[in-house]
């Protein structure tokens, strides 16, 4: 038996997917020198610790690279928001247009009244039940709600 046979015998008796040894049988009976074989089994096991650092590394190389382009493409999605500034745009390729939101922005948590608060281990606003006043009419010192446009990129 020649190098490259011993290694694809061994390579047979071992599940591709896995990495477990499915012929154990097998594997013991492969006529060859005992330290050959533990030889060939011990670099099986060093190509296959050596491929999972390799794919390791690219991994966190293509991680570091889709937070730059994210980061990237949050820039540019400020950029065009502050450019279009409301107002709609429309190509062949590409369209903007902008949804209304609105977000309770506390002035003064002082000023909340109890009714609007919550208490965990520590007091909190319910900032819900305050835009939902706030939006009914009901005056709420401390608070005030605010109107936004969010761009939508399609």
């Amino acid at each position: 038996m020649k190098l490259y046979e011993i290694e694809q015998a061994i390579l047979e008796c071992i599940d591709d997917d896995t990495g477990e040894v499915i012929d154990i049988d097998r594997l013991n009976q492969l006529v060859m020198d005992r330290t050959t074989k533990i030889d060939n089994i011990l670099s099986l096991y060093k190509q296959f610790i050596a491929e999972t650092m390799a794919i390791d590394n690219e991994v966190k190389v293509l991680q570091k690279r889709q937070s730059q382009k994210l980061n990237k493409s949050e820039s540019l999605k400020l950029w065009l928001s502050d450019i279009l500034n409301g107002a709609k745009f429309e190509s062949p390729r590409n369209f903007v247009s902008w949804r209304r939101s609105d977000e309770v922005y506390i002035t003064d948590e002082a000023k909340i009244p109890a009714e609007y608060k919550t208490t965990k281990t520590e007091v909190c606003i319910n900032k819900s039940d305050v835009k939902k006043a706030i939006k009914d009419g009901i005056a709420v010192d401390g608070a005030m709600l605010i109107y936004k446009n969010n761009i939508q990129i399609k």
